[in-house]
Order: C-alpha cells, then sequence, then structure tokens
C-alpha cells in the first residue's frame, strides 16, 4: 500500500521525495528562546484515566455542517489507549491530499518516535477554507478541525492540552487560520509555505508558532504582500505574530548553518514564542525533503523533526 501511494505521490503536486533528510539537525530547538526558556505554559490538574480506546490507524470519513471530509490516522508503537498522547493534525496543500501529505512531510517516523497521534485531514475538494488561499468559499473548515478533535478525543486517550497544527501550503494557511480563530483548542502552531490568509486575526490568547519559508517560494511568494489580506510579507508575518505574542525580546537569531536563518522574538506573554526559519534560495517546498516540485529544497534542517521539538515545549494554559 505505502509502495502505491508513493507511486502516486509523483505524479500531483506535493508528491514529489517522501524521503526526508534529518542529517545536521541535532540540538536545534527553534521553540526554544535564546535565554533558554522553553516556553511551556502551565501544567493544570491531572486529566482522568482514559476510557476504553477504539482509534484505529487508517482512512475514515466524517460528516460535519452537511459536508463529507476524510481523515488519515497514524498511532505511534506505543499508543495503548491508557495514557495520554499529544495530537497533531497535519493539514495537506492545495490540489493535495492526505495520503500525500502524510508521505511528504514524512512526519510519522518523528511521532512514533515522541509518541505523537497524526491525524491527516482530507478535504472533500482538494482545498482548505483558511482565507486567501485557496479554496472551499463559504464551507467551516474551522469547525470541521473542532468537530474532528472531537472526533478523535472521543475515541482515543488525548491530552487536551497538547493538540497541535502543522501544515504545508494551503495547509499552512490553515494552521495559521487556526491560531486566529481556535487558540483555544490548539496549543501551538507551525505552518510550512504559510501565511495568515484571514483579516482582523486575533488569537483568544498568545499561541506558539514555529513557521517554515523559502526565499524563492513562486507560489506563496515570501517578500511581497500577495494573499495576505493585510498585504504583509513573510517576515512581516512572523513580526505580526510576534507583536500579538506581546513578546518583548527579538528577533534573536538562534540558528545559522548552510541556507537556513531561524530567528525568534522571546519573552512574550503567556510563555509563548515566535519563530521563523528562512531557507534562502528556497523553494515551495518541505525543509527536510530531498526533493520538492517547485523549486530547490534544503536538507540543512529537518522542519518534521524540528516541529516535534517545538510542540513538545508548549501545552494549553
Amino acid at each position: 500500500m505505502k509502495a502505491r501511494r508513493r507511486s502516486q505521490l509523483a505524479l500531483t503536486f506535493l508528491a514529489v521525495g517522501a524521503a526526508a533528510c534529518s542529517s545536521g539537525n541535532e540540538g536545534l530547538s527553534p521553540g526554544t528562546s535564546p535565554d533558554g526558556g522553553a516556553g511551556e505554559s502551565g501544567t493544570g490538574d491531572i486529566p482522568p484515566p482514559c476510557g476504553p480506546s477504539s482509534l484505529a490507524a487508517g482512512t475514515f470519513s466524517l460528516s460535519f455542517a452537511g459536508v463529507d471530509y476524510g481523515y488519515l490516522v497514524h498511532l505511534p508503537p506505543s499508543y495503548d489507549g491508557t495514557k495520554r498522547a499529544p495530537l497533531v493534525l497535519n493539514w495537506h496543500g492545495f490540489t493535495s491530499n492526505a495520503q500525500q501529505q502524510e508521505l511528504f512531510s514524512n512526519f510519522d517516523p518523528v511521532a512514533d518516535e515522541e509518541g505523537f497521534v497524526v491525524v491527516y485531514p482530507n478535504s472533500p475538494d482538494a482545498s482548505w477554507n483558511a482565507g486567501t488561499c485557496c479554496g472551499g468559499a463559504g464551507r467551516d473548515d474551522i469547525g470541521f478541525a473542532r468537530a474532528l478533535v472531537a472526533e478523535i478525543s472521543s475515541k482515543a486517550c488525548i491530552d487536551a492540552k497538547s493538540i497541535y497544527s502543522m501544515g504545508m501550503s494551503n495547509g499552512g494557511f490553515m494552521s495559521f487560520r487556526l491560531g486566529c480563530e481556535a487558540a483555544d483548542l490548539f496549543a501551538a502552531i507551525a505552518p510550512v509555505a504559510g501565511k495568515i490568509g484571514v483579516a482582523g486575526c486575533q488569537p483568544a490568547r498568545p499561541i506558539p508558532l514555529l513557521a517554515f519559508h523559502g526565499t524563492a517560494d513562486t507560489l506563496v511568494a515570501y517578500d511581497t504582500g500577495a494573499l495576505s489580506p493585510d498585504m504583509l510579507t513573510v517576515p512581516d508575518t512572523a513580526r505580526k505574530w510576534a507583536d500579538l505574542d506581546a513578546c518583548t525580546r527579538g528577533p534573536d537569531t538562534i540558528l545559522e548553518r548552510g541556507n537556513v536563518r531561524c530567528e525568534a522574538w522571546s519573552s512574550c506573554a503567556g510563555g509563548a514564542s515566535t519563530t521563523l526559519c528562512t531557507i534562502e534560495g528556497g523553494g515551495h517546498c518541505w525543509p527536510g525533503q530531498s526533493l520538492c516540485p517547485y523549486g530547490t529544497s534544503t536538507a540543512d534542517v529537518d522542519a518534521s523533526r524540528q516541529i516535534a521539538a517545538f510542540f513538545k515545549s508548549f501545552k494549553l494554559p
């Protein structure tokens, strides 16, 4: 089955390079502020024991607001339904799907190491209503995200304080929108090749952000305001998020390796942080992948591995 999906992946958008490159990334933790603070916010009460877990790996469907969606579940080997596990939603890009995002981001091996339950949402029309990018006009995909988390949480032993969103391109826009409109549910977000696609973004609380973007991205421009209702460039978007998080320090360079530079804003409200990793000359790619359908990739940072480390640093208050 995996081999068949890899062959299909090579034929469509976001469909090249299933093997990730993880060399040269040891010690990088973009979510950790330069002064050493990890940013974890609060411990809260000890949750009650989990009931029987009925969640299984595989592909499933979910109807919400009269729309039929799909989703793919990946369970780490350590998951046995007795201990609460973190949950990650990993959103596919425009014209892509859940299976392709699973292979393109290569997040499953990292999730296996870290104990994440991963769910790959599948759009009914290969797009998400994330604002300016890229489809699903009028459809309540934010409501679907909430319904999907509720569905998974009803079947699995999920830590409600450790729910996260990541995604590529249109899925990156979707993660930004969830940060804007569902900060009560998601502890942190990590968009790749995305921007804020909605006007008037006002998260209900400071929400940690780790973003990756290439300067030569021809689909979601790095240095123009294209696809941003506020006409923000990618660096402007990071600065705006740092302002939303009320960060008082930064940007400080926390990594320079090859063509990658990561800058972080710290000393933020609620223990949050904002980090932008810029890939000089990078295309519309997933950092750490060996190939890229739109431009040049990089092996100088593994986005999936760093996203996992970032998520582990934050919980809902």
